[in-house]
């Protein structure tokens, strides 16, 4: 059963204002994240009516959160733009290249990616002079709202970089393509011991673009491949929406 929300608030760097018209809740994605024993917060974003639809609402505009590899997003960007990366031999990696990451990071700096995250408004916080951590020991935190901000904008190439490298960088995070679905996202966590989990992303269906984010703490301590088990909660929740069968 959905239930309409009576809240305004503005989507972080979006400024896209909401209204009880456009946001609701779905108790059917609380049940899904009950089930799988995750707590957190959902929120998926229709990109022509700006339709939302948000489980736990104030954790999703108000509360910051580490964002472990997602944050590779941003010198991926930056390196691309600047030729450091190779595209046609590099793909996202995921947790196991933090050393490759890290290498992009110092290449590129601590002075210019403070200047790069002060434009797109990413996060809040700081990063360490030594550059091995500042993304995952939450000295830099950011909320889902700005996470679900920060993909929209780089599907409608509005990132201050070369289209061409926006472009790059959503084939390198296009994970499902078929005739039903387009499925593209980023994930991230602390490693394989972690319990908190993000993923970020959008799904397109007939050419229209859905926006996603999902922040996820697990309650299960023994959870062995917390990947795994985070993006078939999310393909869950996205089943469960409607999407992945090439109707919407």
């Amino acid at each position: 059963m959905k239930q309409y929300i009576g809240f305004f608030f503005f989507i972080g760097i979006l400024t896209i204002a909401c209204s009880p018209n456009n946001v609701k809740s779905d108790a059917n994605i609380v049940k899904i994240l009950d089930s799988a024993k995750m707590k957190g917060t959902f929120a998926l974003m229709e990109n022509g009516s700006a339709e939302f639809t948000i489980t736990n609402l104030s954790m999703y505009k108000d509360s910051a959160f580490t964002p472990f590899n997602t944050f590779f997003t941003v010198p991926s960007l930056i390196a691309i733009d600047r030729g450091y990366i190779n595209h046609t031999a590099t793909s996202w990696i995921g947790n196991d290249s933090v050393a490759y990451y890290q290498g992009i990071i110092e290449k590129i700096g601590r002075a210019d990616l403070l200047k790069v995250l002060d434009s797109i408004h990413y996060g809040k916080g700081i990063i360490s002079k030594n550059l091995n951590s500042f993304w995952r020991d939450s000295s830099l935190r950011i909320t889902p709202d700005e996470q679900l901000g920060l993909i929209k904008k780089l599907y409608f190439n509005q990132l201050p970089f070369q289209k061409r490298s926006q472009d790059i960088y959503k084939q390198m995070i296009l994970k499902e393509n078929n005739s039903s679905y387009k499925l593209s996202y980023v994930y991230g966590s602390s490693g394989n011991t972690s319990t908190a989990n993000w993923v970020i992303g959008y799904v397109e269906e007939n050419k229209h673009p859905y926006f996603f984010v999902m922040y996820v703490v697990d309650q299960n301590l023994q959870t062995k491949n917390n990947e795994a088990k985070t993006l078939a909660v999310l393909k869950s929740i996205l089943t469960q929406q409607g999407f992945l069968k090439g109707l919407r």
